[in-house]
């Protein structure tokens, strides 16, 4: 049998064309979303862009608060106000200026934590930097000075010993109240390196622990020949029954008591006035005691017991 096929006429193949070429020209209709009108396409015009989602990464994200004080600055902080308080106190200065470091390093490694963002303190964290800088500094400044104190020692110390013949040969005529007097000499005396007298001591304010104090005030001539202060050249000690009281630390300064008068300086022949606040353990009486601070013989002392 004879297969039927279709005749293509030049009529159908013109429609055919045309046809095929209005489906080219015609844009592309994305998918309608779901709950959105729909929109009649229109010739001629570009159909509209199907967004694109949204996906958490794309959002902007809110600048991280910084989460808490840094540790760093607080421990450095302590490191420097301890290190601050004993670098006044000489020998035990030495652990006041590994303080000072210590709190340093700590300080600033809680400074770069602020400046990141991720801690909050930096106000605490460059005071504490500050008092360990100040423990290195007065530190380094209390051992100079000690170190001076102990060259004017070594000098004198020579000296007295080539005088020592000439006052072995005067001192058989001498009388015991005109020659230099060795052993304790009560109130007022002489040391190697000062002249010294014990004024007075008496009860005073309570220290920054709420205990209770005594206030030595002791006066003092430099008899060595460069600048010194008392705590440089005079090793002032109060005991009470037997046992040595703690230095006072005073929150604020009581009535005749000056926190740089141990510490300032006086010309060769001057003299200065140095007050010392102690710690009482008791009611009991207070022997107070001057010596050289650099010196292994302590039998040269000037000391007075004083009833509160």
């Amino acid at each position: 049998m004879a297969k039927d096929m279709t005749v293509m006429t030049p009529e159908r193949q013109e429609k055919a064309v045309e046809m095929t070429n209005s489906q080219e020209n015609q844009p592309y209709l994305y998918p309608q979303q779901p709950g959105q009108p729909s929109q009649p396409a229109q010739l001629g015009q570009p159909a509209a862009a199907y967004p694109s989602p949204a996906f958490p990464g794309n959002q902007p994200q809110p600048p991280k608060k910084p989460q808490g004080t840094t540790i760093c600055g607080i421990i450095g902080l302590i490191f420097g106000l301890l290190g601050f308080v004993l670098s006044f106190i000489p020998i035990i200065n030495n652990l006041a200026a590994i303080l000072g470091v210590i709190g340093v390093i700590l300080a600033l490694v809680g400074i770069i934590g602020t400046f990141r963002g991720k801690k909050k303190g930096k106000v605490l964290s460059i005071v504490a930097a500050a008092f360990s800088v100040l423990a290195i500094v007065i530190t380094f400044s209390m051992q100079a000075a000690a170190g001076k104190a102990l060259d004017d020692l070594s000098g004198a110390g020579s000296a007295d010993a080539g005088s020592a013949s000439s006052q072995q040969s005067s001192s058989k005529a001498a009388k015991p109240s005109e020659s230099k007097q060795a052993g304790t000499q009560d109130l007022e005396g002489d040391l190697k390196s000062a002249h010294v007298k014990i004024v007075s001591a008496v009860r005073s304010d309570k220290d920054y622990n709420g205990m209770p104090t005594v206030l030595v005030t002791c006066q003092w001539k430099n008899n060595t020949d460069k600048n010194n202060s008392f705590m440089i050249i005079v090793n002032a000690q109060a005991f009470q029954q037997g046992q040595a009281l703690d230095t006072a630390i005073y929150t604020s300064n009581p009535a005749g008591y000056d926190a740089n008068s141990a510490l300032a300086e006086v010309q060769p022949g001057a003299t200065g006035t140095a007050t010392i606040g102690y710690v009482l353990s008791d009611d009991s009486a207070v022997s107070v005691e001057l010596t050289d601070q650099f010196s292994l013989d302590d039998s040269l002392k000037v000391s007075h017991t004083f009833k509160l």
